[in-house]
Order: C-alpha cells, then sequence, then structure tokens
C-alpha cells in the first residue's frame, strides 16, 4: 500500500480502534478527573504513591495523554520509583469537547498545574511537552509560583516552538480553506457541526498526519496516531486556531533561566521549523539541543529512543544529585 493508502485506512479504522488501542497506556495506577477552571480533566498516574520523582507528560494539538505510552512503558521497566503523570488536555482525549474560548495554551498550563496539585503535591518534577504540549510547559514555568519553580528540575521540549508561527508549520495547516470552513459551521450551527466532523476529517486528519512523520513508520502506530486525531473535536480545532496563529512564549526565557533540560528536533520538521529549536536554546543557554536524524514532527512516536534518553539523563541528575 501507499503511503496515503494506508493513512486513508488508517482513517477509516479510527473510531473502532480508538476503543481498544493497542499501542497506548496498557498500564495505568490511577485514572482521575481534576477540576481546571470548571473543566474536569481525565488524568492518568502510572507509579507509585511515594515516588522518587514525577516526569509530567504533556501532549500537542490534537493528540492525547497515550501519546507517550513508550516513554511510559519505558520508565516503568527502567525507573520504577518514578510516577509519571498525564493528562487529557482540554478538548482532547478522553477529557473531549469544552468550548472554543476555553481552548488556550494559558488553559492547558491550568490543566497540567491541577494535575500537579493533586497527583504530585511535593518532590521533584521533570517536565516533558511535545508541540503545543511544550508551549504549554514554558508557560506553566513562566507562570509558577516560588514553590513549584524550585521544584521543577528538568524540561525536554519537543518539536516546539517559543516564537509565533502564523505564517508557517501547523497553523498554515490550520488556515486551510477547509479548516476555514469547519470553523464556520461550528460557528454557525453546532448541530451541523457534528454531522461535518466525518467529511472533515477527511481532509484535516490526512494533512496533519502527512505533515508528521518522516521516518518509516509501524502502520499500527499510523493508526493510533490518526484515532486520536479523529477523535478531537471540532471546537478545538476552532478554539486552538486564534492562540497558534499568535501565541508565542518568549517571555518565559527568564524563568527558564538556571533550569537544566533538553531541546529536541526532528530533522524533517515540517510543523515546527529547526529554527525554533535553535531559538529556544538561544533564550535558554542551560539546554542542550539534539537533533533526531531523519524525523519529522511526532517524535515521542517515531524517535522515542531520544526522548527515553533525555528523560533517562535528567532522571539519574535528579537521583543522584
Amino acid at each position: 500500500m501507499t503511503q496515503s493508502g494506508r493513512r486513508r485506512l488508517a482513517l477509516q479504522h479510527a473510531a473502532l480502534h480508538s476503543h481498544t488501542r493497542r499501542p497506548g497506556l496498557v498500564h495505568v495506577d490511577v485514572e482521575t478527573v481534576v477540576e481546571s477552571g470548571g473543566i474536569p480533566i481525565q488524568t492518568y498516574v502510572v507509579g507509585p504513591p511515594a515516588a522518587e520523582a514525577t516526569v509530567v507528560f504533556i501532549h500537542g494539538f490534537t493528540l492525547a495523554a497515550e501519546v507517550f505510552y513508550m516513554q511510559v512503558d519505558y520508565l516503568r521497566a527502567h525507573f520504577p520509583h518514578v510516577k509519571s503523570l498525564l493528562i487529557d488536555a482540554r478538548g482532547h482525549g478522553r477529557t473531549g469537547r469544552v468550548a472554543p474560548e476555553s481552548c488556550t495554551i494559558d488553559g492547558t498550563a491550568d490543566d497540567v498545574l491541577a494535575a500537579i496539585t493533586t497527583h504530585a503535591p511535593e518532590g521533584p518534577l521533570i517536565l516533558v511537552g511535545h508541540s503545543l504540549g511544550g508551549l504549554t510547559a514554558l508557560n506553566l514555568v513562566k507562570r509558577a509560583d516560588p514553590e513549584l519553580r524550585e521544584r521543577i528540575a528538568g524540561v525536554i521540549l519537543a518539536a516546539t516552538s517559543i516564537e509565533s508561527l502564523s505564517a508557517q508549520g501547523l497553523p498554515q495547516i490550520l488556515a486551510s480553506p477547509i479548516a476555514e470552513k469547519v470553523r464556520d459551521v461550528t460557528e454557525a450551527s453546532p448541530d451541523d457541526a457534528e454531522a461535518f466532523r466525518h467529511y472533515a476529517s477527511q481532509f484535516i486528519a490526512p494533512a496533519l498526519s502527512t505533515a508528521v512523520f518522516k521516518r518509516p513508520i509501524n502502520d499500527q502506530v499510523v493508526e493510533f496516531h490518526a484515532a486520536m486525531i479523529h477523535e478531537t473535536p471540532l471546537d478545538t480545532f476552532v478554539g486552538f486556531f486564534d492562540d497558534l496563529q499568535d501565541h508565542d512564549e518568549l517571555d518565559a526565557a527568564e524563568a527558564m533561566s538556571g533550569i537544566h533540560g533538553y531541546v529536541l528536533a526532528g530533522e524533517n520538521d515540517d510543523v515546527t521549523p529547526l529554527s525554533q529549536s535553535e531559538r529556544i536554546c538561544e533564550l535558554w543557554p542551560e539546554a542542550r539541543c539534539q537533533i533526531a536524524e531523519g524525523a519529522g514532527h511526532m517524535l515521542p512516536l517515531e524517535a522515542p529512543g531520544i526522548l527515553n534518553n533525555t528523560i533517562h539523563n535528567l532522571l539519574r541528575n535528579v537521583l543522584e544529585g
């Protein structure tokens, strides 16, 4: 089958696959809902209650917590005394639909903070953010109170921007005519929007999928990825549209000073250009930049080894330091 054929097949089976995900998070110790500004956020904990450290995973746009299943499996095998904390951010995954005006990066940072307050109220934290999740991590560090800021022992930003991407990458895809049509229909008639959902996903999901994978990838992983996109409510596309066009986190640079971490980039990422990783490293000199050769945007699935290794290195420093 051709690459486009595999993606069409993945979309056809996405709804069924999404309810019986394999791959995915197959072992969860605690599954709860936390309140974030009145929004019930689906939260997952893997690992012991009295953990030596907590790794907080923050997923990207149109994804869900399960995108980090390879990293969670790695931690269970190599760091059994470390906790993994994950959320389905507002408008994503099992958290589901929220009002478009609630879909902001400030809001997703509030979601992560609510999960930390409930499930990791003490001990060192390592933040791992992918794409939109990276912007969320920057926003969280910037807004953290002194006590929380002191607990953040490391940050990993994967395929993340820090400046506005209004003329390139993901926002350019979202600015396509089909995305504008989705926005118009959703705003005009919420009842018609759900009927329009499947038609729209035939265009939007393939566009996003085609943009993110550059290395050869297992068909099962492609289907897994397509399922997450397919499940994303139209309100989420609409709600994050303006924020993804204009949002930047340049003012987070001062707050990042003194924190050690990594900036990871895919060599062939068409969504977040390499120049953004270079820009982050200019503003955050304590970070080490690593490039995944031949990879695109979906580093947690496409190049899991590089992400696992950086988490390993930060945890080793925290636990042995």
